[in-house]
């Protein structure tokens, strides 16, 4: 990041923790936003009125004589009803995404009892979906839309609010604004460009600590590559039921993927400068499952009959020579592993300083090579749990 961006990130950084309604919303995030957007939409129709309007909302809905917002309705976030209307349903990530299948089960089965949805992911990370809609296999569709969409939407309310409700425009406008600068924040560090680096840099997270968004702004780098991987690999998420996800540790973000769970299978790691190749003995009874020295060997003993996995050759054609690889295993000695109970073995080398580039290469040239160890030891079986 040039300097001109880190005088920016700092600007942005000292606007939020001087804002009392971001103070206020860091407890809860989504369910500060969620309700602060349903008390408006059901106090003030004419805000609801003009979201339907936007995001084009059809004809229908049960007869309501009111407006009425239901909240966590079997967790749905938000279920917005006005008369004449079809319901609108809001599922509401802020700073995260769902996975789509969290989204494939919602329609079918927590929206039966709806009338037509309109359906609507508001985040202010894009998900990356073409054309902007994700359709499930029953058909449903899910429309993205940005936090900068809704403000543009909700901010030529304001007017109106003034006459009806001096405070509450008073607080619609600021949490306006701090909607704006989370825009800002977002698109200025969350999602960056692939020559940046995944990881931010230290100067960039001491300006980020004291508002307690530095971790948050890494998962949501580790969610935008973790979007690139997924584009690249649809065919194989879609046909084969591999698992591409983003997670947390210790507040690093971790980027990976596995070919099935619960299991046994391979996969990848991008966590904490290092890049590792995993095997996973799976859930259930098998001898390398479970915790204690005899059960780690038995797993150690099941990954070294695919020794042949463990190669790191093509990552050292995409990153160099970046160090020895881990643990370190003497000539003629037996592969030996890191691992983490119950079921997670690995072998690493390090790989500090990825650029977003640097991971969606890795990653999409060893979830192929997962695939293939996994197909050869276990046949091509779908991952259920993805």
């Amino acid at each position: 990041m040039p300097g001109s961006s880190f005088a920016r990130l700092s600007e942005l950084a000292e606007s939020l923790t001087a804002d009392v309604v971001f103070a206020m919303s860091r407890g809860s995030k989504e369910l500060f936003h969620s309700d602060t957007l349903a008390w408006y939409v059901e106090r003030h129709p004419a805000l609801g009125e003009a979201l339907l309007d936007a995001w084009h909302v059809p004809e229908g809905g049960e007869g309501l004589s009111r407006a009425r917002v239901r909240r966590e309705w079997r967790s749905l976030d938000l279920v917005v009803e006005h008369p004449g209307r079809s319901p609108l349903v809001i599922e509401n990530k802020v700073f995260s995404l769902p996975d789509t299948d969290q989204l494939d089960s919602y329609a079918n089965g927590k929206l039966h009892g709806l009338g037509h949805p309109a359906l609507v992911l508001l985040s202010l990370l894009d998900p990356g979906w073409p054309g902007r809609s994700w359709t499930t296999p029953d058909g449903a569709v899910w429309h993205y839309k940005g936090y900068d969409e809704l403000c543009a939407v909700l901010r030529p309310c304001l007017r109106d609010l003034l006459k009806a409700d001096l405070f509450g425009a008073d607080v619609f406008e600021r949490w306006l604004g701090l909607i704006d600068t989370l825009v800002c924040l977002s698109n200025e560090v969350g999602m960056p460009a692939d020559s940046e680096p995944l990881l931010l840099p230290e100067e960039a997270v001491a300006i980020l600590k004291p508002a307690r968004l530095d971790a948050t702004v890494q998962k949501m780098r580790c969610l935008h590559a973790t979007n690139r991987i997924r584009r690249e690999l649809a065919g194989e998420i879609e046909q084969r039921g591999i698992l591409v996800r983003t997670a947390m540790s210790r507040g690093q973000g971790i980027v990976e993927m596995f070919t099935a769970c619960p299991g046994p299978g391979f996969g990848w790691q991008i966590q904490e400068g290092q890049f590792r190749l995993v095997y996973l003995t799976g859930t259930g009874t098998g001898p390398g499952h479970g915790k204690g020295e005899e059960r780690r060997a038995a797993r150690e003993h099941e990954a070294r009959a695919y020794g042949d996995y463990f190669s790191f050759d093509q990552a050292r054609d995409l990153l160099g020579d970046t160090g020895p690889e881990r643990p370190v295993v003497a000539v003629g000695k037996p592969l030996s592993f890191n691992g983490f109970a119950p079921d997670f073995v690995y072998r690493s080398i390090p790989a500090p300083d990825l650029t977003i580039e640097q991971v969606a290469g890795l990653g999409v040239t060893f979830a192929h090579e997962a695939l293939r160890a996994h197909t050869s030891a276990f046949g091509d079986v779908l991952c259920t749990g993805r």
